[in-house]
């Protein structure tokens, strides 16, 4: 493993160990504590935690190409599918990873998240609806509706494909 792979399982078992310590403190003690749009504190750890460790999984993988070729810019790979492409380059085939569909999956659900309270985003029900909806179903996150029901169960299963997904990159990409 190099040091950027070795720095990303330890952020995302940092993180993995600091959301299960938040899982035991109270959150807002009345609704009137409680922000009007937050249903359930417990959810909202929940997806905080699948955003933070997908984050962590985009940064590295990101940061192993730029280091592999440093004159990449991030306009070049800002999406996963021009990832998926950079990386074929150094013969890495990312969609290889046995369970690459299931982590796309946690991707979606980290961009529904991020950009749009929970729901899924009008960019996702566009043109590529189906398959968003196909890896969201491949790693088991619950859907009402557009709205994401992200549970425990969900973050641990992401925090073990995320460090899956470093590890399956870092032991294939070159070394520098």
């Amino acid at each position: 493993m190099t040091d950027l792979g070795e720095a990303a399982l330890a952020q995302i078992t940092s993180r993995a160990t600091d959301y299960r310590a938040l899982l035991h403190l109270p959150g807002h003690r009345t609704a009137r504590d409680r922000p009007r749009h937050v249903r359930d504190f417990s959810a909202v750890r929940h997806g905080n935690a699948l955003t933070d460790v997908v984050t962590v999984v985009e940064s590295f993988v990101v940061a192993r190409l730029m280091r592999l070729n440093p004159g990449l810019g991030y306009e070049q790979i800002k999406t996963w599918h021009a990832r998926v492409q950079m990386w074929q380059q150094y013969a890495v085939v990312l969609t290889a990873f046995p369970d690459w569909q299931a982590f796309m999956g946690f991707v979606e659900t980290r961009n529904a998240l991020a950009h749009n309270l929970g729901r899924l985003t009008d960019l996702q029900l566009g043109k590529r609806r189906y398959e968003v909806l196909a890896q969201i179903a491949d790693a088991g996150v619950q859907l009402n509706g557009d709205l994401l029901l992200v549970t425990s169960e969900d973050v641990q299963r992401c925090v073990e494909l995320s460090a899956g997904v470093v590890r399956f990159v870092d032991l294939n990409a070159p070394k520098v």
